[in-house]
């Protein structure tokens, strides 16, 4: 990739971020991990931007938490947010839009590929989301999906449908740069 187009991957994933920023302040509070609009805007990301510039996006994200400022749902910052309870969830990110990219990048951005990308990415984030609460909270394999991944299936799903809708008006309006091409 030229110079041209890498600092227009890191433009597009900057405002990716400030998305990502903007849609994890949508929150409701559903016991230890909170139901956020987190991952919508993860699965619009994965499905707009090659699989690199979505894993900047994500890198951006965790690293604006990171130093300190207050990006996460609940306003979580720093260390605290990336290896407690939470921290499966966060780093499921780079899971999410790793798979459903390349999922997208071998096939066209059809409704039915567009569903089953971003549900397949959706699953496994929840997944080691959950399995990240066996060590954090010291829970069971049971107990963690019965905590971390059965109450999010269904809002899951919805986000999935919400995602399509909204990544298929986007690509009807709009051509990104750097959208399908060569990562």
């Amino acid at each position: 990739m030229n110079s041209k187009h890498t600092l227009l991957s890191w433009i597009l994933a900057s405002q990716f971020a400030a998305i990502l920023v903007v849609c994890s302040k949508l929150t409701i509070p559903l016991g230890p991990i909170p139901l956020t609009g987190q991952t919508l805007a993860v699965g619009i990301i994965a499905s707009l931007l090659t699989v690199r510039t979505a894993q900047k996006a994500i890198f951006l994200y965790l690293l604006l938490g990171l130093i300190g400022l207050p990006v996460f749902a609940g306003s979580a910052t720093s260390l605290a947010a990336l290896f407690g309870p939470t921290a499966g969830y966060l780093w499921g990110f780079f899971l999410y839009v790793t798979l459903t990219g390349w999922w997208l990048r071998l096939w066209r951005k059809t409704t039915v590929n567009l569903l089953t990308a971003n549900l397949s990415g959706a699953i496994f984030q929840l997944i080691l989301g959950s399995v990240w609460l066996t060590v954090s909270n010291q829970l069971s394999l049971t107990a963690a999906f019965l905590t971390g991944f059965l109450p999010f299936l269904i809002p899951a799903v919805i986000k999935v449908i919400l995602v399509v809708a909204i990544v298929q008006l986007v690509q009807q309006r709009v051509s990104l740069p750097l959208g399908r091409g060569t990562n």
